[in-house]
């Protein structure tokens, strides 16, 4: 008798137990209306990129043929880069469409594919063209010297790129392809207040897939990869200095430092791991069916949260969402789709952030994720 009341206990716990454990999906109210091509900006005004046209859309101001489109990270400034009597044009508007600054810069090719322009809330703007220039412009539009990452190969390489801090002091100046006569290599260049570069890595047998700068701006994560060889992961100080380096298995698309510094979490296409920056420990891995689009980890929590789906590049458009969540501490897993499509621009940095035990942040898309985890 005892027995079978035991029994019939369990069976009646066992649905609440399993039922315990939940995901749940909601956009922020600031963003819940934005379609796609629809981003919210500080303070709750919205823009929309619609094209070679950028609608704010609180003023109704409309601006159009600009060539390059940038936004600082607390999403504060936003920058156009035009063309006028052969130089570029820059201006700097708020979230509300009032312009901050406009002013006239150096002189430009407007068929340049490489032009773009990094802005910083201070009103400060990073301006790139020609491949591998770069010049600073202070908040008055006083320009800086025109300094190149050019590596002086003669069989040519891509176009630089650039990754930054969140308050954007540490700004990183990378090559991700370099010709040289026995392959590709690459180099990484940290760009000093002086307007000088700061070589921090080079390789002549790999080429970088990523890089990435802490929020802080202290380390630095280089994934490299060559042909035949086993794709690595990189953890530098920002002057440089190799803290770890990780070899993983399988194509890696990206990597994420978490806020303390000492766990990075590393995906594939279809796999995520995370790792202890220091001595290389694995703390935990899964493998997924969808593709990771991005994910982070969370010490606090023990608390792995990733995003997966059908992505498009050439749309910007992420199709079958996926949202995850593994608790490294239970060795376990939740997940949940997201009925609606997701839009994507380069301007915007994707992100997780943590709101509290278990509830977190998905920021980066057309629609801000709110993302409450039960277990």
């Amino acid at each position: 008798m005892i027995r079978t009341l035991f029994s019939l206990i369990f069976l009646m716990l066992l649905p609440a137990m399993v039922w315990g454990q939940s995901l749940t999906i909601a956009p922020t109210p600031a963003t819940s209306t934005n379609e796609p091509s629809e981003f919210t900006m500080e303070g709750g005004a919205k823009i929309k990129l619609d094209g070679n046209s950028l609608h704010f859309l609180n003023s109704g101001k409309r601006v159009s043929q600009y060539f390059a489109f940038g936004v600082s990270q607390d999403r504060s400034v936003l920058s156009l880069l035009g063309y006028s009597d052969g130089k570029a044009q820059i201006t700097l508007f708020t979230p509300l469409g009032d312009t901050l600054n406009s002013y006239a810069s150096i002189s430009v090719n407007p068929n340049d594919p490489s032009l773009a322009v990094y802005p910083v809330s201070s009103g400060h703007l990073l301006l790139r063209d020609n491949i591998m220039n770069f010049i600073w412009h202070d908040g008055l539009g006083n320009k800086g010297t025109n300094i190149s990452s050019g590596s002086g190969s003669q069989q040519g390489e891509t176009i630089s790129e650039v990754a930054m801090s969140t308050d954007r002091q540490t700004v990183v100046v990378y090559t991700p392809k370099i010709k040289l006569k026995n392959g590709l290599g690459s180099k990484a260049e940290l760009l000093k207040a002086d307007d000088e570069f700061q070589r921090i890595f080079q390789s002549d047998s790999r080429y970088i897939k990523d890089l990435g700068v802490a929020d802080d701006g202290n380390l630095i994560t280089v994934v490299t990869a060559a042909e035949g060889t086993s794709d690595e992961v990189i953890i530098l100080d920002k002057y440089g200095n190799e803290i770890n380096t990780f070899t993983i298995e399988e194509p890696v698309l990206g990597a994420n430092l978490a806020a303390d510094g000492k766990h990075i979490t590393v995906y594939s296409n279809k796999r995520v791991g995370v790792y202890n920056t220091l001595n290389g420990e694995r703390l935990g891995r899964a493998s997924l069916r969808e593709a990771v689009l991005s994910a982070d980890y969370f010490p606090a929590d023990q608390m792995i949260v990733l995003l997966s789906g059908d992505y498009s590049s050439a749309s910007g458009i992420l199709n079958d969402v996926q949202v995850k969540a593994i608790d490294l501490e239970k060795r376990d897993i939740v997940s949940e789709g997201y009925s609606g499509a997701l839009g994507f621009n380069e301007a915007f940095t994707l992100s997780f952030e943590r709101l509290s035990t278990n509830k977190y942040q998905f920021n980066g898309s057309n629609k801000e994720l709110i993302i409450d985890v039960a277990f």
